[in-house]
């Protein structure tokens, strides 16, 4: 059994450590085939020979003793104590069974199920029945291509869990938003941009520079139509702007109106459906805004209590961003590299060699874990921006002519190298500019009081 090195895959060696001297002909499999109510398994030995047929059993106590009841048996049979035992990562239900064969002292090992997909390709054959599921398990864990038996635990799976439902609010809001503007398209287009001819070449000028800021949805809410702008005429936006503290600008407003006067949509009684749609999903915002404003918070509170703040001092990295890659990351103890979190990411190219040639590196691998890839990949556009210790390393690879994607891909690769060092060494972020201070750099990020 080949031990993998630190890149190929630490974590995906622990197969062959606790294989390395035992009598293969005492070594139990037992492949898991995860579902949400019914699970099922099998016993094999290490050489494919069935011990016990497939059996179905219940997450549940009393389940759970027959399915140990039976590897108990099995043990007596072979006269051994080493059992391995392998289940696929399908959803959040193999968790519970995990958890519970770990308390009972037994080896689990994850598999992930596009490794199980590609077994069955490898054996030619499509046909895909709870049996054959189970076979293949046990040939991918034999085969030392099953990931950690580390679930994560504590505030790294309430961080991820938070950050996870705050990335699906801000999906769902997202498709609200292009809702929203397809809606209000077809009651004044021109609240969106006023478009003008320029010699020949267009030209379109917003009137607000952030469409989504409170002054202008405070518009689309109550003032969505271009009557309804013109009958309030410049004195009476100005009255409601203070009214309503919306800081609409003298620019704004002349942009307002001269876009209500141009326009040339349907009077407002012949509007009906269109607005009361608008409505709904102005509701729909605003709800979902609110959400994500509440999960931020209890990102934040629990945040704050791990040395993940760390990372807060990196210029650059916000408090969201932050708390998803320390989540995501996971305990650090299980790594003794940096590398292998960025293959962890999914965000390590695949080399491509054959022959005498030194090869090249091709497109990122994505065989990871896509949360920690998407936060790396947005905190990598961020530090692209906004950090300038880091800036000159993005502005070489542009010069090289690496394109947008692959700079924001090599910066989040190099923030995972520089956290890695951060959280293993618990020091905050080094540069030696004069007017950085790190504490500064967190404080400003937090809303939530902080001890010094």
């Amino acid at each position: 059994m080949r031990l993998l090195n630190s890149k190929q895959g630490l974590r995906r060696s622990q197969f062959a450590k606790e294989l390395r001297g035992m009598n293969l002909e005492k070594v139990l499999i037992v492949p898991i085939d995860v579902s949400k109510v019914l699970q099922k398994a099998m016993i094999l030995n290490y050489f494919g020979e069935c011990i016990e047929s497939s059996f179905s059993f219940m997450v549940s106590r009393t389940g759970m003793k027959v399915f140990t009841d039976k590897i108990e048996k099995a043990k007596e049979e072979l006269q051994t104590d080493k059992v391995f035992i392998g289940i696929e990562a399908t959803g959040q239900y193999y968790e519970d069974i995990v958890r519970i064969l770990m308390d009972y002292g037994l080896s689990v090992h994850m598999i992930n199920p596009a490794s199980t997909h590609e077994e069955r390709k490898q054996h030619l054959t499509y046909t895909k029945t709870d049996d054959i599921d189970l076979y293949l398990i046990a040939e991918v864990l034999i085969g030392n291509k099953a990931t950690n038996s580390k679930l994560s635990t504590g505030v790294y799976k309430q961080l991820q869990q938070i950050t996870r439902a705050r990335r699906s609010e801000i999906e769902k809001r997202s498709r609200i938003k292009t809702e929203i503007r397809t809606y209000h398209d077809q009651i004044w287009r021109e609240y969106q941009g006023v478009s003008t001819l320029v010699d020949g070449k267009l030209k379109t000028k917003k009137i607000f520079s952030d469409f989504w800021g409170k002054a202008s949805v405070h518009l689309l809410t109550h003032f969505p139509h271009a009557s309804q702008i013109l009958e309030l005429g410049e004195f009476g936006l100005r009255q409601l702007s203070k009214e309503h503290n919306l800081k609409i600008r003298k620019t704004s407003i002349e942009k307002l109106l001269f876009a209500a006067r141009e326009s040339v949509s349907k009077p407002l009684e012949e509007l009906s459906s269109e607005l009361f749609l608008l409505k709904q999903k102005l509701q729909d915002f605003e709800y979902h805004t609110n959400n994500i404003a509440n999960y931020e918070k209890e990102i934040e509170r629990l945040f704050i209590n791990t040395n993940g703040l760390l990372l807060l001092t990196i210029p650059g990295i916000g408090l969201v961003t932050a708390a998803e890659i320390f989540c995501e990351m996971g305990d650090l103890s299980h790594f003794t590299n940096a590398s292998q979190l960025i293959k962890k990411a999914g965000t390590n190219p695949v080399i491509k060699q054959s022959g005498p040639g030194a090869g090249y590196a091709g497109r990122i691998s994505k065989q990871g874990n896509a949360n920690l890839r998407r936060a790396l990949y947005n905190a990598g556009r961020s530090l692209s921006v906004h950090n300038e210790a880091l800036k000159p390393f993005a502005m070489r690879l542009k010069d090289k002519g690496k394109k947008a994607g692959s700079v924001y891909i090599a910066m989040g690769n190099k923030l995972l190298k520089i956290a890695f060092a951060m959280l293993t060494k618990e020091e905050p972020f080094k540069w030696d500019n004069p007017e950085y201070n790190y504490k500064e750099e967190v404080f400003k990020k937090l809303t939530l009081p902080l001890a010094a």
